[in-house]
């Protein structure tokens, strides 16, 4: 089941400040919600959930973990044991929130809908590969779900500030983008070799859903990678140039051996706009004046940004005309771009 995705214009975009309004106005204490795997993320859906004033949670871990800390916290029930543990009739509308290890992500989606459940949140990336991204967006929609993927940065207050600004400027007509990492020493211990093979995925769509969430899906495009580190023989040097489905022109540039960082640029007949930090909104209006920052509202400010805003969407079709959100089916555009981009095996 799809709907309204990030390489569509969303009905009307609303400034940051106009976004809080607009969930502050709405009564979430009616709405439920099951959040698979308590780790850093399942966590901050907690949160978010119970700042939106959400009644009943439920949380489902596959080990005790932080769970006792939820333990005689009013409106929440807590699962031992991991999905297949779960024994639940969901009701027509609950959301089920999906935030376990990456490679889990796929087949714990499966099981909510073999019980029952129809609106999905899954975390990103969802799955290294397109084509099982694809897979299962087929089977959600011949089983009538409603799946989405969290990419939060796409529901950055700054993302919809810039979007608001832009629509009344004209619209964007360029747009830049830059996902060199910040390789830290500890990754390899940190992360499966498989994860890091292909980190773009894994981590840089990150940033490269923000900035298609602001210009629509690359439609036509070339690109150059060179280098190579260690444990990411495709490349490490990646620059290119294409035009999205809403027929802006954009530009990408990755260094992951030198010391840039991630970043967004947009520019408008008015203004151009730079995201660096994400989380953060700079504007100009004159090629030699000096970035302006603009100050952001948030609805939530000690959840991670992004995160109370997409669930908002999720359990609200009135927010949902706001936020672009991505579809599973646009999430493996995305990766199906990426594989290109970092020259990834596509199986």
């Amino acid at each position: 089941m799809e709907e309204d995705t990030i390489s569509h214009q969303q009905d009307r975009a609303l400034s940051s400040s106009e976004l809080v309004e607009s969930i502050n106005a709405i009564d979430f204490s009616d709405r439920e919600a099951t959040v698979i795997g308590y780790g850093g993320m399942g966590k901050e859906y907690v949160k978010a959930l119970r700042s939106l004033g959400v009644r009943r949670i439920r949380v489902c871990s596959r080990s005790k973990g932080s769970l006792p800390d939820l333990h005689g916290t009013e409106d929440i029930e807590t699962v031992v044991g991991g999905v297949e543990k779960l024994r639940c009739s969901p009701r027509p509308n609950e959301l089920g929130i999906v935030c376990t290890p990456m490679e889990s992500l796929v087949n714990v989606a499966d099981l909510l809908v073999a019980l029952g459940f129809r609106h999905l949140l899954i975390e990103k990336p969802i799955s290294l590969y397109a084509s099982e991204i694809t897979q299962l967006a087929e089977r959600m929609t011949r089983s009538k779900v409603r799946a989405l993927c969290a990419y939060n940065r796409v529901a950055y207050p700054g993302v919809q500030e810039v979007r608001a600004r832009a629509s009344s400027e004209g619209g964007i007509t360029s747009c830049s983008y830059t996902f060199t990492e910040m390789i830290k020493s500890n990754w390899s211990q940190r992360f499966q070799k498989s994860e890091l093979a292909r980190w773009g995925i894994a981590n840089s769509l990150h940033v490269i859903s923000m900035a298609h969430a602001l210009i629509g899906a690359p439609q036509e495009w070339s690109g150059h990678r060179s280098s190579s580190l260690e444990w990411h023989p495709s490349g490490a040097v990646f620059t290119g140039s294409g035009v999205s489905d809403q027929d802006i022109v954009f530009g990408y540039h990755a260094d992951w051996g030198s010391k840039s960082r991630w970043s967004v640029e947009a520019h408008t007949p008015v203004a151009s706009y730079r995201l660096c930090p994400l989380e953060t909104v700079l504007r100009k209006e004159s090629s030699v004046a000096q970035w302006e920052n603009i100050p952001i509202s948030t609805y939530a400010p000690e959840v991670k940004m992004g995160i109370v805003e997409q669930v908002a969407a999720m359990l609200s079709s009135e927010i949902s005309h706001y936020i672009p959100l991505v579809s599973l089916s646009h999430a493996a555009i995305l990766t199906a771009y990426a594989e290109k981009v970092f020259g990834y095996p596509t199986q």
